[in-house]
Formats: C-alpha cells, structure tokens, sequence
C-alpha cells in the first residue's frame, strides 16, 4: 500500500510548495481552506488526485477530525506542518484576547500535530514530520516569542522521536522548497 504524505496548516504554504508536495502519490492537503481559494486551483493545475480537508486546529472538533483523518490514510510517510507566528498580532495593535487566541492557537496546534503525528506513524519505518516557518521578518515580538517557543520545542522533541526511528525537523518556508 502505497504511503500517505499529509500536508497541515496549508494556507500558511506558499503555492510552489503545494505544487511540489502535489507530486506524492498521494497528498492530504488539510487547514482553513476558506481563507484563500487559490491553493486548490494551482494544486489542480499540477493534475493531482489530492485530497482537501476543510480544519481548523484550533478547535477540539478540527482536531479530533486530523487525528481520525491520519489513523484512516494510515501508513504515513510524511507530514509537513506550516505554521505562521507572523500573522500573532501584537498587544499594542490589536486586543489581548486576539492576540492570546491566536498564540495559543499556534501552540496548540503544533503540540497537537506532532502527538497525533508520533501515534500514527510506525517507528522505525523512516517517517518523519517536519514544521516550516517563515523566517522572522515581519514578525511582533509575541510572534518571535512564539517562535522561539518551537525551535526549542521541535529541538526537544526531535530527540525522543530519533530514539523511536523517526525524524522531526523545523525548516523555513524557503529551504523546503529549494
């Protein structure tokens, strides 16, 4: 049977990145698909037979809805998860409830994704997940908190998954697609 190859929080991926993970035998292409409508269009473009899930991991339905999507496309080769600590809004510029949901939105869902990751994937079977992040640029100093937060979450994390024979890796937007 042939692997599985998910795609997570797609509309924080650039257009060439979905393009090139089209090229999977077969892609799974999940996150908060209403937010831009152009993605499915250039993955369309490619030819592929992809699949589209409408979710938002930062509800315990959307995340109940990832978990049972990987136990069922199970075996798993790869997963990719974008996340965007750019887009945190910083006190001074919005309300503290906005910018509370949206950074514990990106914790949450990275903590959650790489569980739910680590359950379905075989050990030892060279699976591996990785995360990718825009480089700092732009971003307001609760989003470069939220940052540091994963680099060292995915550097602690990735040890334990070495000792069961997987890998996890933490990338900017721009290595993966080079």
């Amino acid at each position: 049977m042939t692997s599985s190859g998910f795609w997570i929080g797609i509309e924080s991926m650039s257009a060439e990145l979905l393009a090139g993970a089209a090229t999977h035998p077969r892609p799974v292409f999940c996150g908060r698909l209403t937010r831009d409508r152009t993605l499915r269009a250039g993955v369309a473009e490619t030819g592929a037979q992809a699949e589209w899930h409408d979710i938002a991991l930062d509800t315990a339905i959307g995340q109940g809805y990832l978990l049972d999507l990987m136990r069922q496309r199970a075996p798993i080769e790869k997963i990719v998860m974008a996340i965007s600590p750019a887009s945190i809004p910083d006190v001074s510029t919005t309300s503290l409830d906005a910018t509370l949901a949206e950074t514990r939105g990106a914790v949450e869902s990275l903590i959650m994704v790489t569980r739910c990751a680590e359950a379905v994937m075989e050990p030892n079977a060279s699976g591996g997940m990785t995360v990718v992040c825009p480089g700092e640029g732009s971003m307001t100093s609760v989003g470069r908190g939220v940052m540091g937060f994963v680099e060292k979450f995915v550097a602690a994390e990735s040890e334990r998954w070495r000792s069961r024979g997987l890998s996890l890796a933490l990338t900017s937007a721009v290595s993966l697609e080079q």
